[in-house]
């Protein structure tokens, strides 16, 4: 069941609005106090009667669906009446709001049979009767994510939106990914700019009062975003908004918060965090992260009393490892020859990451597993093509030149080609000085060193000594951990480390410092304890730690650790794209590692090849081929304007086998391709419990050969493309 109206009468509609949206403020702020069942005016509260559950964006489909799960057993379950309004999704007369993905959701993947959408651009559709009346049958309205102020030029003042409130008012249940609407400050709200806080469209539908939202706070680098928008500091907030009653929530990706009254509660993925801030909590020379406290998955937070309820100190450790889409793994910690040798890896494991090692002392197996052998001619860091296996390598403590040297040429030449192609790049102590060019003042490059960090680093001449570190409050490392909100980490071992100057050095302009040394009288007091570094978008991130928290299970020192390497994967190089597909013509990739063609190689396990073709508007009908090599596994994606993967794709073709052809008809414009090998080895860790096996289909080592065809409506004869 669907009730879609056109747009035909928008834009004639539209310059009326600005004026009926001013007009209807006062209105509007008498309907949301007795909304919330009368809070004062200084007081912040959701529905006393129906609940909300607002999600904070992301890409996953699984978090995605077990939220929509939660927000449909609140209604009532499978049978509930479920409206959803997909307007902010799209301005544009062409698009299908009954196709959305979260329509989808609804009606293919979860099988509910009582879902109607609701959609118009018209604000005088949205005052008839016939158009809200699905809303008053509705136990649950769900807004689709996108531009929000669309919401506000449709629905805010109307009819429709006092239906919504309605809706609430009889028990009801409102959720969505469109978040920042449901306050009372609309947040990037600009018509023009979508990254502009406190942009021409201000106002939301205050189903929370006195509240300003944003979304993906975290993934997106956001943290700071609500504390600007509530300080307000070039007065653009409409004097019609009580900025001072003001209280900022920011949701993380794949995150929601329930709330029900003044009771607020965190869902979402395992390591789900919601930030919150009170202008109210604030003094002149509060510092920038701890203008906000943290809520992880569990916690609970009193809205009115602006107060934890229960507790939640830090996030879960997660029950099922995850690994990121075209990687094999997510990190390969480097412990052999002449490093220390550690067989696990405490931060990856409370993180939930993929990860393979090797720790042993056989000069010969490391080189094996680095360079490469004749079952995987690239070696584990690298795919076929060069690109980077794993997410990110991290290297132990122990001689970073003795170990450097062990790996020989053809080693240190893998790990910077896995550093160029995109992979990041941690290090501990001697894993630290590895990644530079050499240390103190020596000039030449350092034999064994790899030169991706491409300045040289200090020795502190500290050994076997415990050390406190700063963190500085602008450092990357906040978005991740809280650190006690008191930017110190005590207790940290170090031996033999080294540390940057933070006051002088070539390396200033192109290094961010995450962290300090605290060594009072000592050399490397105040200089750079934890740096990162990151020469382009296309090669990964470095991020080289002086000390050693590595080896701690728990508390803050894990936290240190987590938060480095959680930046480290986040820097990963931008996805590389294979080449432009050419009508008609197949594009043969067959190439092995020894060819040096990386453009026409085979793919590895679990990685994906990206192509781009261009769509005119005389040639709309597309089909895309692949044919791969029998006993692998293939999917294939479409999506425009950026790559396409499994997770965002609009057209798809999955399952077993390694043919595939997906045919549509596409808007004009560039698109991308996504070709996904998903066949993979098995890996068990050896009986020496040094290094890991591969066993399975190991031929995908050395990758599966394919060939892909795109083909317009009307396909001259084929040729080939080498």
């Amino acid at each position: 069941m669907s009730l879609l109206k056109t747009n035909q009468s928008h834009w004639q509609v539209r310059l009326n609005v600005r004026a009926m949206m001013i007009s209807c403020t006062a209105a509007v702020a008498v309907l949301s106090l007795s909304f919330v069942g009368g809070l004062a005016k200084a007081e912040t509260g959701g529905p006393l009667k129906g609940t909300l559950v607002v999600v904070g964006g992301g890409s996953s489909e699984v978090e995605l669906e077990n939220i929509f799960r939660r927000f449909v057993e609140l209604a009532g379950g499978d049978e509930a009446n479920i409206v959803i309004v997909p307007t902010a999704a799209s301005s544009g007369g062409e698009y299908d709001y009954e196709k959305h993905e979260q329509v989808s959701l609804a009606r293919d993947t979860l099988g509910l049979k009582n879902v109607t959408v609701v959609h118009t651009h018209d604000r005088r559709t949205a005052e008839t009767e016939e158009f809200v009346r699905p809303i008053r049958n509705a136990d649950a309205v769900w807004f689709t994510g996108g531009l929000e102020w669309r919401l506000v030029d449709a629905y805010l003042g109307t009819l429709t939106e006092r239906e919504f409130k309605t809706v609430l008012n009889r028990g009801g249940v409102i959720g969505g990914s469109s978040a920042s609407i449901q306050g009372s400050l609309l947040v990037r709200g600009d018509e023009k700019d979508s990254s502009v806080l406190i942009g021409d469209h201000q106002h939301g539908f205050g189903f929370i009062s006195n509240c300003a939202i944003d979304q993906e706070v975290i993934v997106g680098k956001r943290q700071n975003g609500l504390s600007k928008i509530l300080a307000d500091s070039e007065m653009r907030i409409d004097k019609e908004i009580d900025r001072k009653a003001l209280l900022g929530i920011g949701i993380d990706a794949d995150t929601a918060i329930v709330v029900n009254g003044s009771e607020l509660e965190v869902i979402g993925k395992s390591n789900s965090r919601v930030l919150i801030y009170d202008p109210q909590s604030w003094k002149p020379d509060t510092l920038a992260h701890k203008k906000y406290q943290t809520l992880f998955k569990g916690a609970k937070y009193d809205l009115a009393g602006r107060k934890k309820i229960v507790e939640q100190s830090s996030p879960p450790s997660p029950k099922v490892a995850r690994r990121t889409s075209g990687f094999y793994k997510e990190i390969f910690m480097s412990g052999g020859v002449r490093l220390s040798s550690r067989k696990r890896l405490f931060a990856a494991e409370s993180l939930g990451l993929t990860y393979e090692y090797y720790a042993g002392k056989d000069g010969a197996r490391q080189n094996e597993i680095i360079w490469g052998s004749e079952m995987d001619l690239n070696g584990s860091l690298l795919y076929p093509d060069g690109q980077p296996r794993f997410r990110m390598i991290y290297v132990n403590g122990g001689s970073a030149t003795l170990h450097g040297k062990s790996l020989e040429r053809p080693g240190r030449d893998a790990l910077r080609q896995f550093y160029n192609n995109g992979g990041s790049y941690c290090g501990s102590c001697a894993g630290s000085f590895l990644s530079g060019r050499n240390t103190d003042s020596r000039q030449s490059r350092r034999l064994g060193y790899l030169h991706i960090f491409p300045f040289n680093t200090l020795n502190t001449g500290l050994k076997k000594e415990r050390v406190g570190h700063f963190i500085p409050a602008d450092s990357a490392l906040l978005r991740y951990r809280s650190f006690g909100n008191d930017g110190y980490v005590a207790d940290i071992y170090h031996n033999n480390g080294n540390w940057l100057s933070v006051v002088e050095g070539e390396h200033l302009k192109s290094t961010e410092i995450l962290a300090t040394y605290d060594t009072p009288d000592r050399k490397p007091h105040r200089g750079a304890a934890i740096w990162a570094h990151k020469a382009s978008q296309s090669t990964g991130r470095v991020v080289n730690i002086g000390s050693h928290p590595e080896g701690i299970s728990s508390g803050e020192r894990l936290d240190l650790t987590e938060a480095c390497f959680l930046y480290a994967l986040e820097g990963n190089g931008k996805p590389q794209v294979k080449g432009r597909l050419q009508d008609s013509i197949v594009r043969e990739m067959t190439g092995s590692t020894t060819d040096a063609e990386p453009a026409f190689t085979k793919i590895g396990d679990r990685q994906y090849h990206f192509f781009t073709f261009d769509v005119s508007r005389e040639e709309p009908q597309i089909q895309i081929e692949i044919k791969g090599e029998p006993g692998f596994d293939f999917h294939l994606y479409l999506k425009r304007n950026s790559v396409a993967m499994q997770s965002d794709a609009s057209h798809a073709a999955t399952g077993p086998g390694s043919a595939k052809v997906i045919n549509a008809q596409l808007s004009s414009g560039r698109w991308f391709v996504g070709v996904e090998c998903v066949t993979n080895v098995v890996a068990k860790l050896h009986e020496s419990k040094e290094y890991f096996v591969y066993s399975g289909n190991t031929a995908i080592l050395n990758g599966a050969a394919y060939e892909i065809t795109m083909t317009a409506a009307a396909a001259p004869s084929r040729e080939k493309q080498k």
